[in-house]
C-alpha cells in the first residue's frame, strides 16, 4: 500500500513531501500502531512523526516532482547531444569574439567643461599660470 488518505487527501507515499518552510520528508515503509505512516525528514532520521502531525504542525505537505535525470537534462538543452559531441563543438567561439574598446573619443563631451564651476576654474589657471 503506497498511498494513504488523510483529511480527504490522498498521499502518493513513494514521492517526497516538502512542507510550507522547505523541510524534506519521506515515508521510509514504517508505519505506526494505528496504521499511520511515518515521515522522516532526512535532516533529522532519528525523528520520524507520523503523516497527520506532520500534516497539522508543519503542513500542508507538498509533493515534490520526479527529478530528471542526467539524459533528460541533456535531452532538454540539446535534443541532439550525441551528435553534437560527435561533431566536436566546443564552446571556445566566446572568447574568440572581441569587445570593442571604448576610448574617450566616443563619450559626448561633458557641458560642464566648457561651462560652470569647471570653466571658472579653468579661466583661473590659465591666468595663474
Amino acid at each position: 500500500m503506497s498511498t494513504y488518505l488523510h483529511d480527504g487527501i490522498a498521499f502518493d507515499l513513494t514521492r517526497s513531501f516538502v512542507d510550507v518552510i522547505g523541510v524534506e520528508w519521506e515515508w521510509r515503509g514504517e508505519w505506526t500502531a494505528s496504521g499511520e505512516p511515518l515521515l522522516v525528514s532526512p535532516g533529522l532520521p532519528e525523528s520520524p512523526a507520523p503523516l497527520p502531525d506532520v500534516y497539522r504542525d508543519h503542513g500542508p505537505l507538498i509533493p515534490i516532482s520526479l527529478r530528471p535525470s542526467a539524459a533528460q537534462y541533456r535531452a532538454a538543452v540539446d535534443p541532439d547531444y550525441a551528435a553534437t559531441v560527435a561533431a566536436g563543438y566546443v564552446e571556445d567561439h566566446i572568447a574568440a569574439a572581441v569587445a570593442p574598446v571604448l576610448t574617450a573619443h566616443h563619450l559626448q563631451p561633458s557641458p560642464l567643461e566648457q561651462t560652470g564651476f569647471r570653466g571658472f576654474i579653468r579661466s583661473l589657471q590659465k591666468d595663474g599660470a
